[in-house]
């Protein structure tokens, strides 16, 4: 974990980050999920690390505009987070938000690898380096345990 933290800091930016652990109600994520997000090289706009998961407004996550948005509900594999990204879609900015228009939004297995600590925590956190800095870590988990979403949508949806 320190090798890629270590990694991690040689990038040439910190990803502004919104992790979603709960679609409907919105919830950021928190607890040890903050830190991950700092050692992979990011910034966590709403988790505080060693806090409770915080609530969040969507007009919170549109003002906050993220570079990149992880959606991992706890309890969710990624076939069910994919049933669920509608509930986001719909609301109003989506389409306008910056990690939508860059195509930086992804959703991960987050009952495998993100809801609860143990020894899966090396895994998040390579998956979070390789998600927020693919040009300094190689890509092994993206298809099989997280997946970039469709971000940009038809103009007929």
């Amino acid at each position: 974990m320190a090798n890629i933290a270590a990694q991690s800091s040689a990038a040439r930016t910190r990803p502004r980050t919104v992790i979603i652990e709960w679609i409907d109600p919105l919830m950021a994520g928190g607890n040890w999920m903050p830190e991950l997000v700092k050692m992979a090289g990011g910034e966590d706009l709403f988790g505080a690390t060693g806090q409770p998961s915080p609530w969040l407004d969507w007009e919170q996550i549109v003002v906050a505009d993220p570079d990149l948005i992880l959606v991992h509900p706890c309890g969710f594999d990624m076939a069910r987070t994919l049933q669920e990204m509608p509930l986001l879609e719909r609301r109003p900015g989506w389409r306008e938000l910056n990690a939508v228009q860059r195509e930086r939004v992804f959703v991960a297995d987050g009952n495998q690898y993100f809801n609860r600590p143990g020894p899966r925590i090396v895994e998040s956190l390579e998956m979070l380096a390789e998600i927020l800095h693919p040009e300094l870590f190689p890509s092994r988990y993206e298809g099989k345990s997280c997946m970039r979403y469709p971000a940009v949508l038809s103009p007929s949806h």
